[in-house]
């Protein structure tokens, strides 16, 4: 089992859904498609050979926009060590923060009927003091992340997992 550089063991990792982009994902799909049957419709026009080049231009920027949102999505993850959570996010300008695992008291999931569609939401923690500055917004899977962290707030996985009261 991994990791990480405190000698802590990683209990779970909770990924990003691409799909909370969605208004993003689906306006560049419409795009890409629009372009790309414009680009076909010029290809055969002698005079339009510039016209499909820019609109094939055009369809593949769209195109390497979903990449690109896709990518960072499944670039961004929490990480639940046994005393501290870390989270990552981006691709190029990535944002790395580390906080102290403190007991937590209360967990649920809000989920958008877009959420409950695609398998992602927002998983809201109640802990004991500071500590913790986790984005839990998107998450795949949150009812799974939720049901980890009620694990850990019963004590069910106590002996893999020691809690630092505060800070």
């Amino acid at each position: 089992m991994e990791k990480n550089s405190s000698g802590n063991k990683l209990l779970y990792v909770a990924k990003k859904s691409a799909w909370a982009h969605r208004t993003r994902m689906i306006l560049s799909i419409i795009l890409t498609v629009v372009f790309a049957l414009i680009g076909i419709t010029f290809v055969t026009d002698p005079e339009g050979t510039g016209l499909a080049v820019a609109a094939f231009v055009i369809a593949c920027i769209f195109l390497l926009l979903i990449v690109i949102t896709v990518i960072e999505a499944s670039r961004s993850e929490i990480r639940v060590y046994e005393k501290s959570i870390t989270t990552r996010r981006g691709i190029i300008n990535v944002k790395e923060t580390h906080s102290v695992m403190t007991p937590i008291i209360g967990v649920s999931v809000e989920q958008s009927l877009n959420g409950k569609l695609f398998n992602y939401g927002n998983v809201i923690i109640d802990k004991i003091g500071k500590g913790w500055d986790i984005d839990c917004t998107y998450i795949k899977k949150p009812a799974e992340f939720k049901q980890f962290l009620q694990s850990l707030m019963d004590g069910n996985d106590m002996n893999n997992v020691t809690m630092v009261m505060g800070n």
